[in-house]
This record gives C-alpha cells, sequence and structure tokens, in this order.
C-alpha cells in the first residue's frame, strides 16, 4: 500500500511534532507519495514557521537544501489537467480548500494504480478522503 502524504503530514518529516515519529517510520519503511504541489507548499509552511519563530532560520535554510533531494526520491503524482478537473466535483461534494482538493485528487489518481493510504492533519481533507473510498491516517 502507497502512503500518500499531503504537505500538512509531510511537514511533520522536517518539524519534530505530534506524530512525526510515525510518519518518519513510515518513509523508511514504505513507498510515499505526495502531490507535485507540496513541494511549493512545503517550503511555504516551514517559513511561515521561522517567521513566527518556532522554526530556527538555520533549521529552515537546512531543510530548503534537503526538500529537492527528497522529492527525487519519493512517488510525485503531477498536477496534470484531468486531475485539477476533478477538483470541481470534489469541492461540490466535500467542505475543501482548492489546495486540499488538489491533493486529494492526486491522492484519487494515485488510487487508480494501487491501493492508497493518505496521510493528513487536515479533517476535513481526511473525511472527505474515506467518502471518496480512501484508506485515511491521521497525522
Amino acid at each position: 500500500m502507497i502512503a500518500f502524504l499531503d504537505t500538512s503530514a509531510l511537514v511533520k518529516r522536517y518539524v519534530a511534532e505530534a506524530g512525526s515519529t510515525a510518519l518518519r517510520t513510515q518513509l523508511r519503511r514504505r513507498t510515499v507519495a505526495v502531490a507535485r504541489i507540496a513541494q511549493a507548499e512545503l517550503p511555504a509552511a516551514l517559513a511561515r514557521r521561522a517567521r513566527e519563530g518556532t522554526l530556527p532560520e538555520t533549521a529552515f535554510e537546512s531543510i530548503l537544501d534537503r526538500i529537492e533531494r527528497d522529492f527525487a526520491r519519493l512517488t510525485v503524482v503531477e498536477i496534470r489537467p484531468a486531475l485539477v478537473r476533478r477538483v470541481a466535483s470534489l469541492v461540490r461534494r466535500h467542505p475543501l480548500r482548492a489546495y486540499d482538493a488538489v491533493q486529494l485528487s492526486a491522492a484519487l489518481t494515485l488510487a487508480g494504480r494501487g491501493a492508497v493510504e493518505l496521510w493528513a492533519a487536515d479533517g476535513d481533507l481526511l473525511a472527505a478522503a474515506r467518502l471518496e473510498g480512501l484508506r485515511t491516517v491521521a497525522a
């Protein structure tokens, strides 16, 4: 089974918080997939933490240097037109923000090729993923 991480889960790879240990274990043991959009969301989320003072600037810079290398080892779901077109139907059925709907659409695209478990820290995204038939893990 592939572990699909939305950005809220992927952050736990880089920042120690509740759920980080379990997520890091999964990164070592399983095939892990992400949506390409996470490559933009992740630095933004970490930069916000650095501005807020919850992530030291030196750690932020070090993490930014690792992200590209890490993405080279992940299965990346590219954001294609068909994936984006599915977003409209997802937001009709579920109370999702735009990027969360893109994340869910990416996970569903991947699920068309095999079993997927969506990891996220966002309750609305997890609920929508379950309703769409995906297994979920609250990260």
